[in-house]
């Protein structure tokens, strides 16, 4: 077996040839491209896909123009190359949670790609992502990090001083001690820019999405042990999550403009005001959202860190990855892999940084990790994004079809949580009636 060494990447590789299913050949410290190799690559980003063009062509000028891009959308591109094959993308980005189910109509990718990307691929969304054969490499995170606005702290007076430089203002790293900001407000509502500040974390109920971090605050995990028919709602940390939501009731930490105690119903999706509004020092923050625009209009600094913990246990929201797969109808294997290749080294890694909202998904200090001097955001997002948790793909098994997540979206669980902050019902009910509605739809849906 040949050593050859990846100096693009920085790491030393083995390459023994190609993969029989890939046909992709190794040549020097670069994939092979095919005589008239045509190939297109599928983006959710008209900027980003002329930037990844224009890399390209750079590179390798001897192929300029082999690559074109196609605006494929990302949510549903693994189902589409399913459908329509030859016809879709051959380099396609796609979200983590749909490669399983589409891995027929992937392409295995070349050990040269597998062996560099353990040493920079974040997990456990890389392996999370595929079974025996590794045919996704995750590149960017799709989720929410939790973010505090400085400069509405300091002007209500509050410590931002990090000392341990862990993302967080070390005065406010505990929900307690955010929750304890809460009642001191109810004796005296401070105003900031001539508005009362109604809001100290504009917790959400209703949508269950962003909302799952309050549920982890008993470091509880769904769907622990992988099965489907076991989301853990039983377990004493899901009921902690609950209690968690009940203090955060009792300390007001969301009250209308009379001081009444926000409604449930009322504790809806209200991230967006929180960044470009300025109506809570504590908030998520989307890898979609425009946090820069919005520091630039309103002149203010958003921070970002881990969320706090609650009785020493760090809440943890969900994240996805979005990553890059190979069509496994491409008719030009190699070349695609050569294209794979360079999205994945420093500068594919700096065109997706500068050209798209994406946060990368790399290990800490990872040898093509890009710079952020253009966005430090991103930086802090990123250092954000490892703490959080992976939203659990598995399906149904008897109905692969259905995922096992469905049943989290779709038993009404937000009414239970709404009627634990209204204080309707105890955590401990609430959990009671959740494991009932969560078996019913099992039992409808498994068959």
């Amino acid at each position: 077996m040949k050593r050859f060494v990846a100096l693009v990447l920085g790491i030393s590789l083995v390459a023994g040839g190609a993969f029989a299913q890939s046909k992709a050949v190794w040549r020097g410290n670069q994939f092979q491209i095919e005589k008239g190799a045509k190939i297109r690559l599928g983006v959710d980003n008209d900027i980003l896909g002329k930037a990844i063009v224009a890399l390209w062509d750079k590179l390798h000028p001897e192929a300029a123009g082999a690559v074109e891009y196609v605006n494929f959308g990302a949510a549903g591109g693994t189902d589409q190359i399913t459908a329509l094959q030859g016809e879709a993308p051959d380099v396609a980005l796609v979200i983590d949670g749909e490669v399983s189910r589409n891995e027929q109509s992937l392409l295995p990718l070349d050990a040269v790609i597998t062996k560099a990307a353990a040493n920079f691929a974040m997990e456990p969304f890389y392996s999370g992502a595929n079974g025996k054969t590794i045919k996704f490499v995750p590149v960017a995170y799709d989720g929410m990090a939790f973010a505090w606005n400085k400069t509405m702290m300091e002007a209500l007076k509050l410590d931002t001083t990090d000392k341990n430089k862990d993302g967080l203002p070390d005065a406010f790293d505990t929900w307690e001690e955010i929750f304890d900001l809460a009642k001191k407000w109810q004796a005296n509502r401070p105003s900031y820019k001539g508005k009362p500040v109604n809001i100290v974390y504009p917790m959400s109920l209703d949508e269950v999405w962003s909302g799952y971090s309050n549920l982890s605050a008993g470091n509880w995990k769904i769907f622990p042990t992988k099965d489907a028919a076991k989301p853990g709602f039983d377990q004493d940390g899901f009921r902690a999550g609950l209690e968690f939501i009940k203090t955060a009731s009792d300390a007001m930490i969301s009250v209308e403009a009379n001081g009444v105690k926000t409604p449930g119903a009322s504790m809806t999706w209200r991230w967006d005001d929180a960044l470009n509004n300025e109506t809570a020092p504590f908030f998520l923050v989307g890898t979609w959202m425009d946090v820069n625009g919005a520091e630039t209009k309103g002149g203010y600094d958003i921070k970002f860190g881990p969320m706090p913990t609650w009785k020493g246990v760090r809440l943890t929201p969900f994240v996805k990855t979005k990553g890059w797969v190979i069509n496994g109808f491409t008719k030009y294997p190699s070349a695609s892999h050569e294209l794979y290749r360079i999205l994945f080294i420093k500068e594919g890694m700096q065109a997706m940084v500068d050209n798209s909202d994406y946060i990368p998904a790399l290990k800490a200090k990872a040898s093509n990790t890009p710079s952020y001097l253009a966005d430090p955001n991103k930086a802090e997002m990123s250092a954000a994004f490892a703490f959080n948790y992976p939203e659990p793909t598995i399906t149904l098994p008897a109905n692969p079809a259905k995922k096992a997540m469905d049943g989290y979206y779709g038993i009404g669980l937000n009414l239970e949580l709404r009627a634990v902050w209204d204080g309707e019902k105890t955590p401990a009910d609430a959990q009671a009636n959740i494991v009932k509605l969560y078996n019913k739809w099992y039992e409808e849906n498994n068959k």
